[in-house]
């Protein structure tokens, strides 16, 4: 219990610290979505998610996206990742528009800092977007990002399996000349495990950004995410 109160205390102050140090008029978001996983072989298994955000929110958009993709575990603190992302946003007073673009990860796990696993997941997206309606305009960016991520113990209290918590900071990068980190988001969540086959997972987001190399980060974006996890085998 000791150590729990310690984990409490330091996931609150982060997000205090955050907070603080957000600015004013930043967007309100919820995000939902569900994972379901799959094994098909040794090693192997599918990951895809798909979900819904901003319409519970006042927003002015709606993004719906199925994302598709497969683990493989070449070691046990060594996974890569790899799949297609399909994104369409519905603006309330823009022409919408329809994303595609396949992304690849690698995830290391380690070192572990007493009872507390970090990881490290490095991701490349390739990003094609265009307008649904009107003119039509297309767009494609590479893009890519690096999250530092940490997991605590599970602790049995609240509910019957218990409670986990989980912190990450992850940077962005438009993978351009000059290169350079256009958002970074933080992240403050609690999970638990419903069934075997059922994890759910609540999560708070802070996304900063920035519009060139040269400009301070700013808050955009609280986003409060719930996302839920079936294992069909």
């Amino acid at each position: 219990m000791y150590k729990l109160r310690i984990n409490v205390t330091v996931v609150t102050a982060i997000l205090i610290t955050i907070l603080a140090g957000s600015s004013d008029g930043a967007d309100f978001q919820t995000w939902s979505d569900i994972a379901t996983i799959y094994r098909f072989a040794d090693g192997w298994r599918y990951d895809g998610d798909q979900g819904i955000r901003g319409v519970l929110s006042d927003s002015d958009f709606t993004l719906v996206y199925f994302r598709p993709s497969v683990r493989y575990r070449a070691r046990d603190w060594f996974t890569v990742h790899g799949g297609v992302r399909f994104f369409k946003v519905f603006f309330d007073d823009e022409e919408d528009t329809f994303e595609i673009g396949p992304w690849q990860g690698l995830r290391f796990i380690g070192p572990k800092l007493g009872d507390y696993p970090v990881s490290h997941y490095f991701r490349l997206e390739e990003r094609m977007t265009w307008e649904t309606e009107g003119d039509r305009d297309f767009d494609f960016t590479v893009r890519a990002r690096y999250q530092l991520g940490i997991r605590t113990p599970n602790y049995n209290i609240l509910f019957k399996n218990g409670v986990y918590l989980l912190g990450s900071i992850e940077p962005f990068w438009d993978v351009e000349r000059p290169m350079f980190v256009n958002r970074i988001r933080y992240d403050a969540g609690v999970g638990t495990r419903l069934s075997d086959a059922w994890r759910v997972q609540l999560h708070y987001h802070l996304q900063q950004g920035r519009g060139s190399a040269g400009d301070a980060f700013t808050a955009q974006e609280h986003i409060l995410r719930l996302r839920l996890f079936y294992r069909i085998k």
